[in-house]
């Protein structure tokens, strides 16, 4: 089924995040441990940089997009792994997988889902029973700015509300956490500024924090009650 996306892998994005190694490995760490034996599905892939963190952890790894040219790059980047599968896929095909999959992971990807209660049945559907959804979002609807009408976001969330969303959809909400703190200050300096997602100063941002994250993510654990983004963890009922 269509659950409305507008996704366009190559503009969701700077640049400079497609290769911001230490930033993807620090997003990677906050559900890395969640992440069950088995099979995976990461829909909406994008840059696959997740994917290749995700895939020694999982027996068969099903990597997704709606855009075929993100799935063909994916393809080359991961062609040494022979476990993994890539398709195009518009949201979740529940009819694909039908109970069978371990793991659902939506990394920057339910934001851009207009009916996004409609995507979390499809990932019900589509995980055995305690299976695990794992979910990385943007966090606060007050930080909504013209960075993300250009990456095609539908909206951002709060802690509250995303797991109320998650447990009326048939899961057992098992961790949600806000995520980089700093990053907040960030986003809310770029909404005021009216900054856009690929420019020069966006990249230039971009570039200069991924340097300090080994020192800025430590951040987290004094200021738990803010943050750029959210991850929830949770499992189906």
């Amino acid at each position: 089924m269509s659950t409305g996306s507008r996704i366009e892998s190559s503009s969701t994005m700077s640049d400079a995040i497609k290769t911001a190694g230490h930033y993807h490995h620090w997003v990677f760490s906050s559900f890395r441990d969640f992440i069950q034996p088995g099979t995976a599905l990461e829909v909406g892939s994008g840059h696959g940089k997740y994917a290749r963190h995700i895939a020694p952890l999982v027996d068969r790894l099903v990597v997704s997009d709606i855009d075929p040219t993100a799935i063909d790059a994916i393809e080359k980047e991961l062609a040494d792994l022979s476990h993994i599968d890539c398709m195009v896929m518009d949201g979740i095909d529940s009819t694909v997988f039908d109970g069978k999959l371990d793991n659902v992971v939506l990394v920057n990807l339910l934001e851009h889902i207009e009916d996004d209660a409609a995507l979390l049945a499809d990932a019900r559907a589509s995980l055995r029973n305690g299976g695990a959804l794992i979910i990385f979002v943007p966090a606060f609807q007050a930080l909504f700015s013209t960075m993300d009408e250009q990456a095609g976001h539908f909206r951002r969330y709060q802690r509250g509300a995303l797991a109320n969303l998650v447990e009326g959809a048939g899961f057992q909400v098992k961790r949600c956490r806000y995520f980089n703190a700093l990053g907040f200050l960030g986003w809310y300096a770029n909404k005021l500024t009216k900054s856009t997602v690929n420019s020069a100063t966006t990249n230039l941002q971009v570039s200069l924090y991924n340097r300090a994250i080994p020192l800025l993510r430590h951040i987290d654990r004094v200021v738990p009650f803010f943050g750029q983004s959210l991850v929830l963890i949770a499992h189906k009922r």
